[in-house]
Order: structure tokens, then sequence, then C-alpha cells
């Protein structure tokens, strides 16, 4: 019975304390298994809220964690404005929001988790006097800013409507970045800012997943309960103590600080039987508006405060302690009659004390709680011989029943049944805190803290859900105690069922969860363990992934693809026997090889799999890394993957080792992703490459072309970073810098008339930025940003266009053409070659690729010169203007003057250039 029950307690500790989630069924198990092939992207704000780190962690960590860790999902993270960031979810280019506010819209195409937290909306700025926070009529005439696509303004407009408000609402890409403005934007923003109007309440913030991941809605808000909405919740409250903190230190005299550094504990003295405060037996403290209050004061200004009270509950004997300085400070009304000597703070809560009166008595006699406070309050009022002392409230209650007394003063008017009496507002009292003359620096230190805005009214609530909860438990206690034998007696009888069950079927339980259900195999769970502990082993770390496996499945069926899964893991079984094989995703195997003779195993596994790949067009690859006996087996199992990743990038490599060259390589490329991830282009620049006219040698136009020279990587090459751009679709932020620094700089070419009305400079739009949806509304706002009009510039694109969505594109193109830009078609003849459908875009320019161009002048010639006339022809038929490229000799100079070939652009004439070597050509 012993072991039953220690095998029990274990399973229990694992439960309550494991790192990972346990699925809580077969069918949780059987989802999480089936997302471990496949990637899943979330979406992050990369807003000072969500990013602001606070103990290490942020809103945006701690969900990362949730998925990737402890849920152990296969994520991919995209952070990014709200703007982007929402537009690449509803372009089903991300799979879950980390942050998003719910509403029936979007509840259509999501769903939504349990609530994260709550939000309002306010209206604020963080300069002083941009309006009157006391009077909404200041908000006429004015600008407020609001990020744009959001949930936000629907309310501002409402706000605005309802309270005859005519202001106008500016739509950007993060309001915050407009807080010296007035500004939309949540709580969490304007936590401790004098200057704000509350617009509204929001509906709740969830974790946001695609319709089609709902199956997953179930597991996130198991581990949302488990432990993360608590962890958010703590995160929340301290980013609120730590933002009221810092306003309170800044308030700060430098002798306040030094004072506050040198102070110890503080006593104060609260009432144990008050509505304002009373002692908890169930939660062991002091609760209600006043404890609760003194609580956060401390947490926002690091006093720390000794709560004392009176054994026999007696306010005269605590009063008459803090005369005698016993005690420090006591909560009490302002009221100089109480003794000269005591200095007050600011009031820290404003209580009404109520008047409950008899309907059939009409004596003078008022009766009120001996030792509470509302006697002091009596005694302001009434004469000694009107009051009558009670020990409780209970007991005033019942004097007011048989009519003893007239009058009963309470703050707390839930302590009786009022339906008998009639109640009435008898006095509104502010609370201050009392302290001695000799504390008048504690008292303006204190006041400041009172400042820094706690919202008394949230504590008030507070107060009145714990009495309730706690009036509710003391109600049911006495059915709970009839109740608990019987259910001790079940839970003991179950737990003795769940016992044995657990020691009939753990060896089984345990064995399937190290298993992947499809192959067999140990699953991703083991391979960590492996890794964990059988660092020292020498040998080779194999990883290999199926090729095209997602199209595979796609077309032959999900039967066929757990087919191809499972032959796959029976083949490396054969060729690999007694070595260490894991499935650790999907479609991605690891091995780890003790012995040589690697290369000759993995070709015999290659013969193995060639029945499958005439069958399915199934492929492998494959990287290796030799590990010393020393090196990190986590560590060469990332080089092996690296290995496979550059092996799967080059068409016809089946395996390829991780060697120091490729692995500084692939470090390198790491490297560059992360710039990119993190949108630090600080390295990225523009150059350009003048465009001329091939008889007369002026400069009539220019190109530009993204530069990148980064202080660790040094200079990056374009067939470097623009590849690895377009791999994470990241591409769109290299062309927006690109565009904005050539708008920029026509726009000082003009300005300074160094060009004429003719003159354009031009820059690329790959295809993956023209088909994002905020692509015009960029291109728009940069002209209007630096005042450029859009006819002295023209947008290159690739023939690649004919391979995307052309309807679409083509509608965004038509909106570039109405900006006013110019169009060109660049390396014309490299790509597709698709001449007949040229004449669907509204092309001004076509530029001919250098590739015919480079054998005019060799001995091909003849046959080069005869297509590239060819190609000229074609064109000209279309009316748009040609631009040679490339050209770098005489002879190809000539061939193109003689062809009437206009402009040119090449090596012949200038190199790209920097602004102002580009000026000087001018």
């Amino acid at each position: 019975m012993r072991k039953v029950f220690v095998l029990y307690f274990l399973l229990l500790t694992q439960i309550i304390f494991s790192a990972n989630y346990i699925p809580k069924n077969t069918k949780e198990e059987k989802i999480l298994e089936s997302y471990k092939g496949r990637q899943l992207v979330l979406g992050l704000k990369s807003s000072d809220f969500d990013n602001t780190m606070i103990d290490g962690e942020s809103l945006n960590s701690i969900i990362e964690e949730m998925l990737v860790d402890y849920l152990n999902l296969n994520i991919r993270v995209i952070k990014s404005d709200w703007n982007e960031v929402i537009t690449l979810y509803k372009n089903k280019e991300i799979d879950i929001m980390g942050t998003m506010t719910q509403n029936e819209q979007r509840k259509e195409s999501s769903v939504f988790s349990l609530p994260i937290y709550d939000d309002l909306i306010y209206i604020s700025s963080s300069s002083k006097g941009k309006f009157d926070p006391n009077n909404l009529e200041s908000l006429n005439g004015k600008e407020i800013y609001a990020t744009e696509s959001s949930l936000y303004i629907e309310y501002l407009e409402k706000f605005l409507k309802y309270n005859d408000i005519d202001a106008k609402i500016i739509e950007v890409k993060d309001s915050y970045e407009r807080k010296d403005k007035i500004f939309l934007t949540s709580k969490y923003n304007v936590l401790s800012w004098d200057e704000s109007i509350k617009v509204g309440y929001l509906p709740d913030v969830s974790i946001a997943l695609k319709k089609e991941l709902g199956d997953l809605i179930e597991i996130i808000n198991n581990a949302l309960l488990e432990k993360y909405q608590g962890k958010i919740n703590r995160h929340l409250e301290r980013r609120t103590h730590i933002t009221y903190q810092n306003k309170f230190m800044s308030s700060l005299t430098d002798e306040e600080k030094v004072y506050l550094q040198g102070l110890s504990q503080i006593s104060i003295a609260l009432d144990s039987n008050h509505t304002l405060s009373y002692y908890s037996k169930g939660l062991n403290k002091f609760i209600g508006v006043i404890p609760f209050f003194i609580e956060n004061l401390s947490k926002r200004t690091g006093i720390k405060f000794k709560i004392i009270n009176d054994k026999n509950n007696n306010w005269n004997n605590t009063y008459a302690d803090f005369l005698n300085k016993k005690i420090r400070i006591v909560p009490l009304p302002e009221n100089k009659e109480w003794n000269k000597k005591l200095i007050f703070t600011k009031a820290i809560y404003t209580p009404t004390l109520y008047k409950i009166s008899s309907f059939y008595t009409h004596n003078t006699k008022v009766g009120v709680v001996k030792g509470s406070v509302e006697e002091t309050f009596a005694r302001d009022f009434y004469s000694d011989g009107d009051i009558k002392l009670y020990g409780n409230y209970d007991q005033l209650e019942k004097a007011l029943n048989r009519h003893e007394i007239n009058t009963a003063l309470q703050f707390d008017i839930n302590k009786m049944d009022t339906s008998k009496f009639r109640v009435d507002e008898f006095v509104k009292i502010p609370i201050s805190l009392a302290l001695h003359e000799e504390d008048a620096m504690l008292t303006n230190i204190l006041n400041k803290g009172i400042k820094n805005g706690l919202n008394l009214k949230k504590l008030e609530e507070e107060a009145n859900i714990i009495k309730k909860q706690e009036a509710f438990n003391e109600y049911q206690k006495f059915q709970v105690t009839n109740k608990i034998l019987y259910i001790l007696l079940g839970i003991s009888c179950l737990l003795g069922m769940a016992s044995i069950y657990k020691i009939l079927s753990n060896y089984k339980v345990t064995r399937e969860l190290k298993k992947d259900l499809i192959t067999g195999l140990p699953n991703r769970t083991e391979f960590l363990n492996f890794i964990s502990k059988r660092k020292i082993l020498k040998g080779y770390a194999i990883t290999m992934d199926i090729d095209n496996f997602k199209e595979i499945n796609d077309k032959y069926g999900q039967a066929s693809g757990d087919y191809l899964l499972k032959a796959v893991g029976q083949c490396l079984k054969k060729i690999f026997p007694e070595q260490y094989i894991y499935r650790v995703s999907g479609d991605e195997f690891d091995v780890f090889v003790q012995e040589e003779f690697l290369i000759e195993r993995l070709n015999s596994l290659k013969e193995e799999l060639k029945a499958l790949k005439l069958a399915y067009q199934l492929d492998l690859s494959i990287g290796y890394y030799k590990k010393n006996g020393t090196e990190d087996l986590e560590n060469a199992f990332k080089h092996a993957y690296m290995a496979m990743e550059e092996a799967k990038k080059r068409n016809g490599t089946y395996y390829l080792e991780a060697t120091e060259e490729l692995l500084k390589i692939k470090k390198r490329e790491y490297s560059i992703k992360s710039l990119l991830r993190n949108k630090d282009l600080s390295g990225l620049y523009a150059v350009y490459q003048p465009k001329f006219d091939i008889k007369t040698k002026r400069v009539i136009g220019g190109e530009s072309l993204a530069r990148w020279s980064d202080k660790e990587l040094g200079f990056i090459s374009p067939a470097e970073f623009i590849p690895i751009a377009e791999e994470i679709n990241l591409i769109h932020l290299v062309d927006y810098k690109i565009a904005d620094e050539t708008i920029k700089f026509i726009r000082d070419l003009k300005e300074n008339e160094l060009v004429d009305d003719e003159f354009k400079l031009s820059f690329n739009l790959s295809m993956n930025t023209l088909e994002r949806d905020d692509v015009v509304q960029k291109i728009k706002e940069l002209l209007e940003k630096n005042d450029v009009l859009g006819k002295w510039l023209e947008v290159e694109i690739t023939e690649s266009i004919f391979s995307t969505n052309l309807k679409t594109t083509l509608l965004k193109i038509d909106e570039l053409k109405r900006l006013g830009l110019s169009l060109a078609m660049d390396d014309f003849t490299a790509g597709h070659s698709t001449v007949s459908l040229l004449p669907l875009l509204p092309l001004e320019v076509v530029k001919f690729d250098k590739g015919i161009l480079d054998a005019i002048g060799t001995k091909d010639n003849l046959v080069a010169s005869n297509i590239y006339s060819a190609f000229i022809g074609l064109v000209k038929d279309l009316n748009v203007m040609i631009v040679a490229e490339g050209i770098e000799t005489e002879a190809q100079l000539l061939f193109l003057a003689s062809s009437n070939v206009r402009i040119g652009q090449g090596y012949i004439f200038s190199k790209p250039i920097t602004k102002d070597e580009f000026e000087e050509k001018l």
C-alpha cells in the first residue's frame, strides 16, 4: 500500500510541477502529436506594452514560452507593428496572434482563448496642456492619433459622437509613437499619467488562432488555467507597480530619497472589525479598502508597513497607543480637534457614514458599536447622553428592532437587514493618514505616493467582492462539513482504484508516450532526453528531412504520407541497427551513429529508398556532423541541421557535411536573418547607378540598388541578403527602406536644381512586396512625407510578375500609376520571356538583361546581335522605351547606338556609386 501511495504521489507531483504540458487524454495527445510536424507562425506586436521586460519577462515572451516550451509546438515568431501583424494574419501568413481583442467580426474567422487580460481605452498625452482632462470640450478641433486597423478606433468614434466632440482621427502605424500629441491607447500605456480621459472598456484580450487550428484551443486554455493566466496577471500587476514606482521616485527630492533609503518598517494601526478594514480569519490577513490601499501604496513606494491592531478590537485603545507614539500612523478623518500635534496626509478615501433609522420610534437615542470608528463620529454630532454602545453589529441591529434606539450609525449597511429601516447618507468623511508632527517629511513622501494614481474605486470593488465571498463561504461551511466525510471516502476509493490502474498500465503508458505513433521510433521527447544525458558520445550526428513532404502528402493523401514515414523509419532501423534513431517532427529524423563507414551507410539508405523514389518521387536531404567526445551533443545536431538545410537548397545534393566553412556560412546567414527579423536595418543603404544617353553620355536618370554593411558581419552582398530576405518573407523591409532613401534623394536633387524635369530615379519592388496589401499605401506615405511627386520616380519589377496572382498585382500597379510613378520591366529576357503578355502591363520602360549583350563582340557576335535586334523590334512595337543593362565594352556600345537604343547602364560608364559621387557626375 505504501508503494501505491508513493506512486500516486509521484504522479500527482509530476502533473503539478511539470515543466511541460501533460495531455489530459488520448485526444489531446493525438492533437499535439499532429502538430509536431507542422510549423506554426506566431504574430507578436512590437509595441512597448508587449515588449517591456519586467523581471526578465515581457508579455510577448510569456506567450511564446507557453506555446514553445510548455506546449512544445513548433513556432516561428514574426514580431512587428500591429498593422503589419494583423495584415499578415488576415492573409493567413500568421497562424496565431499573441494578443487580440475579441469582437463578433473577428470571431467569424478566428477562435479565441480564455481572456488573458482586460483593457480600457484612454485619450491621453505625455505633454502637458494638450487638452483639459476635466473638460471634454477641450478636444474640439484637436487631432487624435490612433493605430490603424485597431479596434480602438470604433470605440473612439462612438465616444466622440455621443459626447458631441468634433475632433479629427488620424490613423498611424503605432499611436504610442505620437504620445507627445493627443493619442488613443491602452490603460497600460498611461498608468501614471495625469492627463487622460477614459473612452471605454474593451472586450477581453485573448490569444487568437485561425479557425482551422480550433482543435488546439482547449489545450491552450488548459495551459492558461494551469500556469500562464496567473503568470500574465502577475506580470501586468508588477508592471503597473513599477510604472507608478518610477513616477513616485522621480517626484521625490534628493533629501526625500535619502530619507526613504534609511526608513525602516512603519507601524500602522487598522480596525479589525470595520467595513473599511477588518481581519479575515479565512485569508489570515486584513482586507478592505484601507488595507488594500496600504498594500498597494507599499508596492508602489517601497515603504514597508507593519499592521497593528488591538487584541480586544477596541478602537479607543488603538488611538491611545497612537497618541503615545507606540504606533506611527493611523487612518483618521482630518480633524484638528483630534490632537493639535497631529499632521495629516491627503485624503486616501471618502466613505459614506449611513444613518439607519427605525420607522416606529421617535426617541433620540443613537446606537454605535463600542470602540468602533463610528463611535468617534457619533460623539462629534450627538451628546454623550444620547449615545448607546453595543458589543457588535448584531446587538446593534437587535436594539434597533426592539426600538431601544431610533438611529444606528454605520459605514457598512450590508451588516444588517436594511429593508426594515430607513437608510440615509449621514455624512461623507474623507479619511487621511494621521502622523505625528515630527514626521513632516514622511507625510510629504506619503502624499506623493498617494497622488500616484491608486484607483480607490477598484480597491473598494475588490473589498466588496472578497467580503461577499467570505459571507458565502460562511453560509456554505455547515453543508460542506456535513459532506466532507463522504467526499473523502469517495476520493480515497477513487485514488485507490486509480493507483491500482496506474500500476497495471504504467509500463504501457510510459512506453507509448515515448514512442512516435506512426513510425514506432522514439519521439522528440526521448530525443531531448537523449541529448541532455548522453553528452560525451563520439560519432556522427545526422539530421535528415523528406524533401517536399507536404506536396507528397497533398498529392497522394495523408494515409500515403503516414506510409512513407513508416517506410523511412523501417529503412533507418535496417541501415543503422543498434543506433540512436528518432522521429523528431513531421518529416524530420535525427540519428546518432557511433560507428564509422557513415557514407557507405547513407548510400545504402539511398538504395533502400529507391522504390519509394520511383513511386512517390521521395528524396531525402541529409546533413551530418562528426562529433568528438567533449563537444555538446545538442550543438552537434544543430550543426547537422544547418548542413541539412544547405543540402535541401542545393538541388540534387543528397548529403552534406557540416564543415567549419559551411557552419561559418550558415551562422552568418542566421545573423542576417536575425537582423532582418529584429528590423535592425541600420547598415542597409542605397547606391545609385547612373542611366546615360548612349550618344551624348549625359546622365538622364539613375537606379537605386540596395547595399548592406554591418559592423560585425562586414559587407553583405545583395546576392547574399536578398535571397535570405525573400526566404523569410521580409524582403519588403529592404524594398521600403531603399524606396525611402530614393525618394529623399530625388527630393534633394530637385530642390538643389541639379536635374531637369525629365530626370527620374528608379527603385525595385520585389514580387513579394508587390503582393502585400500595404504596398501602395506605404509608397504614398513616403511620397507625402517627403513632399515628392510620383512623376519623378520609376518602379522596376521583374518578369516573375507573370507567375503571381496577376489580376491582383495589376490592380496594385494601376494604383501606383495613379500616384504618378512610371513602370519599368527589369531583367527582360532573363526569365520567363513572355513577350506576348507584355501588353497587359502599363509599361513605360523595358530593361534588357545583360545576358545576350555579353556575347556581343565575341565569336557568337552574329547570333547574339540578331537575337538582341529581334527583341528590340518586338518591344518597340509596344511603344515603350528600351534601357540596355550591363554595358561593359565599346563593341556593345557601338552595337546599341547603331540599333537606336538610346539609354544605357553599365560599368563602361559607371558602377553603382554613392549619392555624393552621383551628384558629381551630373
